[in-house]
């Protein structure tokens, strides 16, 4: 594969073309993750109360639904977060997973997943919070810690 960069005053906004003899699933996989790229954003607004913070997406452990409402807990605090869950599965970058039907993780802060009869459970770095996973996503998150760069 060839890439090619062109910077010209000319043009009023970035335009990523792609040449190909045919159209495959590398193709596929290609647009996907620049339409992902694309579309992530590095910070959000958390509420307590009426007051508004911006919250880095680094500083954030998960984002979990209670109550109808969706959380981003942060290692000290919980904010009300005006995004459904499934909006940000779709915007969060890659470090993001599901892990449950009402929770997000960010994979760079797992310390560790602990296997019990009550269920499998996610310790985070520098928090006495945790959180369950579900079977259904467990195979998966294995994987995804397995090939995490430390």
């Amino acid at each position: 594969m060839k890439i090619r960069v062109d910077i010209s005053s000319d043009y009023s906004e970035r335009e990523i073309i792609i040449k190909s003899p045919v159209e495959d699933d590398e193709l596929k996989d290609l647009v996907d993750q620049i339409k992902r790229m694309n579309n992530e954003f590095s910070q959000i607004s958390g509420y307590i109360g009426e007051t508004v913070y911006p919250l880095k997406l680094n500083d954030i452990l998960f984002f979990e639904t209670n109550d109808r409402n969706v959380y981003a807990h942060t290692t000290n605090n919980a904010f009300l977060i005006h995004y459904r869950l499934y909006e940000l599965e779709e915007k969060l970058p890659g470090k993001f997973m599901r892990v449950s039907k009402s929770s997000i993780l960010n994979l760079d802060e797992i310390v560790s997943l602990t296997r019990s009869v009550t269920g499998n459970l996610i310790q985070f770095r520098n928090t006495y919070k945790t959180l369950y996973v579900s079977r259904r996503f467990l195979k998966e998150l294995k994987n995804r810690l397995d090939k995490r760069k430390f």
